[in-house]
């Protein structure tokens, strides 16, 4: 197996961007997806702290499937614009 070093990053809430802007831009109330987001939010701090074992790079896929998943639901200036704007 090809060793690549492992990326580090902070944790982060996705909940409160995605909140704003579906208030913003769709015409849903936010609370709808209350648990969406909290499944989001806890997939990505599993991934922060991952072990280089198989499971954990099962995770890393479905985190990723999320990400890309939603990148079509969001345009991405938009997601861009969320990301630059983080603390």
């Amino acid at each position: 197996m090809l060793y690549c070093p492992v990326k580090r990053t902070d944790k982060l809430s996705w909940t409160p961007f995605l909140r704003e802007y579906i208030s913003n831009g769709y015409a849903e109330h936010p609370d709808l997806y209350t648990d969406d987001f909290r499944l989001l939010d806890e997939l990505r701090n599993d991934c922060i702290y991952v072990e280089q074992t198989e499971k954990a790079l099962n995770r890393l896929i479905k985190y990723y499937a999320q990400l890309v998943f939603i990148g079509s639901k969001f345009p991405i200036d938009v997601m861009d614009n969320l990301v630059l704007s983080l603390p």
